[in-house]
């Protein structure tokens, strides 16, 4: 929970100082823990609360694994969002990164995940209390919260749910907003990169005001701008296109190529009878046949033209920031008891660039546009046997399609806490609501007016690019529709109401004994314009709208026992009902009520200064997101990869009805997504033991070896998966009606079900030195996670096991197994130099088969199987900061000291820009920063 630092009875300058050392312990691998009884006499330490318990206590007696990281250490990392700070541990993996906007479904959502479980595992606080997801389920978006508000972080790397119920099963961050005295105060920072694009600013604004033991009162508020310039994927080398030359393990030369079939002049498909009365179907490119070449982005591919569709997109999204933050506390007269409230506004725009408009498009076999263009090229039997024709076609005319998610969030908790009649309570009442608009810009088309336009020959999806006729740019622009598409809101209401005693002491001091109570409703609702509503968009499907609500009733008990002066133990009790689901706009229930007991057992050894040991046990669980369970089904658009048609004789699906609706080589497919009413709630077993260890007051180590097992865990299945296995998965295919071609095409269902079982395993470790030399004080800083298991099983099948550790897995993610952090600071006088080195072991790339025909050779003639290995990656960074008084500090610093570049991925999933992974490593390169902080 929030460590509030303006307790009663501590004066301010001691609480603090005492809360800040405490903190760096913790932050340099438990040597605060292991140590600090040596260094505070056990009277003098604040009683606060911890992340990870209800009870007051020394954040020294915790026997959980709590990292925090402190403002300098904010300040000097050289992040410019939370999402960026935090994706950036070692102990981070699985989080969505907000490239994966770009043609992924991401929608501008940044998020966190801790060890790999995935962000929905991953319970982020504000100040203690939870926030309205983006999802309707439990994913925080980061993007909205403002990184100059935290005074620090608190991240907890242990489950949590008998303490805060669902999703906290891998963990919890917990963001502390500033809350100290402090003047007026500017901080500003520039970023700018070596390469063209990208880059940006920072601007905050703050203040401090009184001081609860001195005045009876306290305020500090902020208000903070960032902005972050795009970066197009052709402004980098690394993702300038998606035709790549590389060489196999082998050595031999190969070439990449993840191209659509959908390009400018359109590839077309001609339908026929042959003459022993079969159907057939013959693919070419008109513009290849007459001119010989395929005009610029695009590559020969078997008579065929495909689009270079990744050189088009926006490697980096243009992003906008602005926040308010407000955090007060005010002594209610001598009651005992003190108001505190917590206020956020913010508002963030994120703006992406698609690559221009893929339309497949019906062709009359009587029209003008197949006499001059395709007849030419058709034999006679191909004439004679003529039913249909539809063209591939990209409307480079237009450029890039737009997309505006305009996010605002408001935060509002209030609440009392106070001592009465030996008891400590607390209350709280909270309002979180998060909305996102999406507005779209340019690069959109109706579909009724293009295909008109089609028709009677005004658009000639047959002309190169540019040598569109005026009737048909005239065509295009009214054809063309931008602004709003759809609104989505999630709210969350939530009151809470706990109590704490010391009902007995014990040989190591009095015990605490807590209870409490929680109410929570989470709403989700979807607000479509009239163009969703109708599913007026050229290949756009009919999209619906939602309103759907959830009540959640928790009861908890927490224990603490000191055992004795070196032993303490912890236990913790809590009863979850869920409600099922209100679907308000048919006046439906959705899903099943359900009940869920959590437990959670740990204990803290101190075995002598210098040296301790911790462990902890628990169960847990998660609720199905609301979406999850109530969405119904509709358009998600393409997938990111191209695949080749599943539905062949090779996989002995000649004869499948599907098959008719197969395409040459390999193509993006079409996908839809929808809920799944008979979801149940995922449960969790996880634990942890680990210690800490200072054999030197300038040396501390300590490491802990954590479990988590999850059993009926929530996922879609991977398109990739869907398509590798069209008879596993038969259910997960289907049709959809193309308008613009007049016949259905085939397409995947991303549907979520419960698929199993989750098992990941892993040790985080750190370790820090601190010594004088006579350059000035130096403390070194390590820090990893090395996760020794990470597997799940395969989607339909819960005996078979599948991994994606070291290796680009069926769930299109790698689990790292080794991601190491180091930083080295050189403090002296008023100047202070830090250098960190990030790290990140290579993997197995996605592997590429010879149906997939990715890969060819380099004459793109022969479609080859390749499995290569992505190297290891590391950057560092370096920041020096100066302070010339005690209101003024300087810092410069490049990130990416050394310009390295991401390594090579032949990935075809997710994100669309290619040639590397931006899960895992950033295109941005070197980069200079520079930062002042004024104090008035």
């Amino acid at each position: 929970m929030n460590s509030r630092p303006r307790g009663r009875a501590a004066p301010k300058a001691g609480h603090w100082e005492r809360s800040r050392i405490l903190v760096a312990g913790v932050v340099l691998g438990g040597a605060a823990q292991a140590g600090g009884a040596t260094a505070q006499p056990a009277e003098a330490l604040p009683r606060v609360e911890v992340t990870g318990s209800q009870l007051r206590r020394s954040i020294t007696d915790a026997g959980l694994p709590l990292q925090v990281m402190g403002r300098s250490e904010l300040e000097r990392s050289g992040a410019t969002s939370v999402a960026e700070l935090l994706q950036r541990l070692p102990m981070a993996q699985g989080h969505q990164a907000l490239t994966e906007s770009v043609g992924n479904d991401g929608n501008g959502i940044t998020s966190v995940s801790l060890h790999n479980l995935g962000a929905q595992y991953t319970l982020v606080l504000l100040n203690g209390q939870r926030m309205a997801s983006s999802d309707g389920g439990s994913v925080v978006d980061l993007g909205t919260l403002p990184l100059a508000a935290l005074e620090r972080i608190e991240i907890l790397g242990d489950g949590a749910s008998a303490v805060y119920g669902a999703d906290a099963i891998g963990g919890v961050v917990n963001l502390i907003l500033r809350q100290d005295e402090t003047p007026l105060f500017v901080n500003t920072r520039v970023t700018a990169p070596q390469g063209p694009g990208g880059g940006g600013w920072q601007l905050a604004l703050g203040q401090g005001l009184g001081d609860l033991a001195r005045d009876g009162h306290a305020l500090t508020w902020v208000a903070s701008l960032d902005r972050a310039r795009a970066r197009q994927a052709s402004d980098r080398r690394v993702s300038a296109s998606g035709l790549i030359r590389f060489r196999d393990p082998s050595g031999q030369e190969r070439l990449f190529f993840n191209g659509s079939l959908r390009g400018a002049p359109a590839n077309v498909a001609v339908d026929y009878t042959d003459a022993a009365g079969d159907a057939q179907s013959v693919y070419l490119n008109p513009g290849l046949q007459a001119s010989g070449q395929c005009p610029g982005a695009h590559l020969d591919a078997g008579g065929l033209c495909y689009f270079d569709y990744a050189a088009s997109v926006v490697d980096q999204p243009q992003v906008e920031r602005g926040s308010l933050m407000a955090s007060g506390v005010l002594r209610l007269g001598t009651s005992g008891f003190d108001w505190r409230g917590d206020a956020l506004l913010a508002r963030s725009r994120t703006r992406i660039r698609l690559a221009p408009y893929p339309a497949d498009v019906a062709v009359a076999t009587d029209s003008a546009a197949f006499t001059s263009h395709i007849q030419p090229w058709l034999t006679d039997e191909q004439r004679a046997g003529l039913s249909g024709a539809t063209a591939y076609y990209r409307l480079q005319e237009l450029g890039g399609r737009v997309v505006d998610y305009t996010n605002d969030a408001l935060h509002l908790s209030t609440g009392v806490e106070g001592d009465t009649g030996g008891w400590h309570l607390r209350s709280a009442l909270t309002w979180s609501t998060r909305e996102q608009r999406q507005d779209h810009g340019s690069g959109w088309l109706l579909g009724e007016p293009f295909m008109a336009a089609v028709a009677d020959g005004r658009i000639d999806p047959f002309a190169t690019p540019g040598q569109q006729s005026a009737a048909g740019q005239a065509a295009l622009a009214g054809a063309g529709v931008q602004g709003r598409y759809d609104t989505t809101r999630s709210d969350l209401f939530g009151a809470e109401l706990r109590a704490t005693t010391e009902p007995f002491t014990l040989p190591g001091g009095p015990a605490q004994w807590g209870v409490g109570s929680e109410w929570r409703r989470t709403l989700w609702r979807r607000t479509l314009s009239d163009v969703a509503r109708s599913g007026a968009l050229l290949s756009g499907d009919v999209q619906q709208a939602h309103d759907v609500q959830r009540d959640t009733l928790g009861a908890y008990t927490e224990l603490l026992l000191p055992v004795t002066p070196a032993v303490n133990l912890t236990g913790a009790l809590r009863y979850d009902h869920l409600g099922a689901a209100h679907d308000r706009l048919r006046g439906l229930r959705i899903g099943h009520t359900a009940g869920q007991f959590t437990s959670q057992l740990s204990g803290r050894w101190q075995v002598r200064p210098g040296l301790l040991w911790r462990a902890s046990a628990g169960t847990g669980f998660r609720a199905p997101d609301l979406l999850q369970i109530t969405r119904t089904q509709e358009d998600a658009g393409v997938t990111a990869g191209a695949y080749a048609c599943p539905f062949t004789a090779a996989n002995g699906l000649a004869d499948h009805p599907y098959a008719a609706l197969c395409w040459p080589g390999a193509n993006q497919v079409e996908a839809v997504k929808g809920g799944n009413a008979a979801l149940r709630p995922e449960r969790s077993r996880q634990w942890s033991l680990g210690g800490a260890f200072e054999p030197a007051g300038s040396l501390s180590v300590g490491a802990d070896l954590w479990s988590v097992q999850v059993r009926d865990a929530v996922q879609a299945v991977s398109e990739r998966l869907i398509l590798a296995d069209p008879v596993r998965y038969a259910a997960l295919y289907t049709t959809k009606y193309k308008a613009s071609a007049g016949a259905d095409a085939l397409a995947v269902r991303l549907l979520p079900v419960n698929i199993g079982r989750i098992e990941a395993q892993g040790i985080d470790w750190r370790a820090a030195w601190r010594h004088g030399s006579p350059v000035g004080r130096w403390t070194q800083q390590l820090q990893g996670t090395w996760l020794l298991r990470s597997r799940y099983t395969v989607p339909g099948d819960d005996t078979r096991w599948a991994s994606s550790l070291n290796r680009f897995g069926v769930d299109d993610r790698v689990a790292f197994r080794h991601i190491v952090a180091l930083s080295s600071t050189l403090d002296r006088g008023g100047w202070s130099h830090q250098a960190r080195l990030h790290w990140r072991n290579g993997y197995a790339d996605q592997p590429q088969s010879e149906n997939d025909c990715a890969v060819t050779t380099p004459d793109g003639l022969t479609c080859t199987a390749v499995q290569r290995r992505v190297a290891a990656h590391w950057t560092v960074d370096w920041t020096s900061t100066w302070r010339p008084t005690r209101s003024a500090e300087v810092s410069i610093g490049l990130r990416n000291v050394f310009n390295r570049r991401p390594p090579l991925t032949l990935r075809t999933v997710g994100a669309h820009m290619l040639g590397y992974d931006p899960r895992y490593a950033s295109a941005e390169g070197r980069a200079l920063q520079v930062g002042v902080n004024w104090r008035f």
